[in-house]
């Protein structure tokens, strides 16, 4: 099908013995990564590198592509520019749509070309069976709420967010994410939708993963 975006957010860690060497090992194993990612960049719809701050992961990748196999030789390569200094820690793959909630508005792919934002947030979702057994109407009108308490929070005005389709391609069923400037505005923003009634048929949001923009990567 044409027009298809398939996303992929990966994190990778190095491993201890990347520490132990000496500092020309540890550049020649960035730079490969570095040389990598700018080589995909040009191939795929959008790239993006982060410093990971949790405790399991180093580096975050955020990448879009038309073809799932430019993803899969994405990984394989960075694979290889780590050289057996680091491995992947965690993944997810999703499928980037219209909302079937909203009325569908532009080109998904334009979205996903802007200047990146600082911090980069990321983690699964899924709902309870139960909220497929209500009306498509009512569902409709519990998220517009939702929306509507995003989109008028007066610390909400530079967040972007981009929600993703995981059905029968994941362990979620969505796949969330986010940037901004600033990751005390997020906090503020998320902290007033635990108030929205669709919170009441959400099951999953873990692990979170936040990244702070890193192009080329550094350490």
């Amino acid at each position: 099908m044409s027009g298809e975006i398939f996303t992929h957010v990966a994190t990778f860690s190095f491993r201890s013995r990347f520490y132990s060497s000496g500092e020309d090992k540890r550049n020649g194993v960035i730079e490969r990564i570095n040389s990598t990612f700018m080589d995909y960049g040009k191939k795929l719809i959008n790239l993006r590198m982060y410093r990971s701050i949790r405790h399991d992961s180093d580096i975050i990748f955020w990448l879009s592509s038309s073809d799932p196999m430019d993803i899969s030789e994405f990984r394989k390569d960075i694979m290889l520019a780590m050289s057996g200094y680091g491995i992947p820690e965690y993944s997810m793959f999703s499928l980037y749509e219209h909302s079937p909630y909203l009325r569908a508005s532009g080109s998904l792919e334009d979205t996903l070309k802007f200047t990146p934002k600082k911090y980069f947030v990321a983690y699964p979702m899924s709902k309870t069976p139960d909220w497929y057994l209500i009306d498509y109407d009512e569902r409709k009108k519990i998220l517009a709420e939702h929306i509507g308490m995003a989109t008028s929070h007066p610390e909400n005005r530079d967040i972007r967010s981009y929600t993703t389709y995981s059905y029968g391609l994941g362990d979620q069923e969505f796949v969330v994410l986010y940037e901004t400037d600033s990751l005390s505005q997020w906090s503020h923003v998320t902290e007033k939708l635990r108030e929205a009634r669709a919170r009441k048929w959400i099951i999953k949001e873990e692990p979170i993963f936040i990244g702070i923009l890193s192009e080329p990567f550094q350490y």
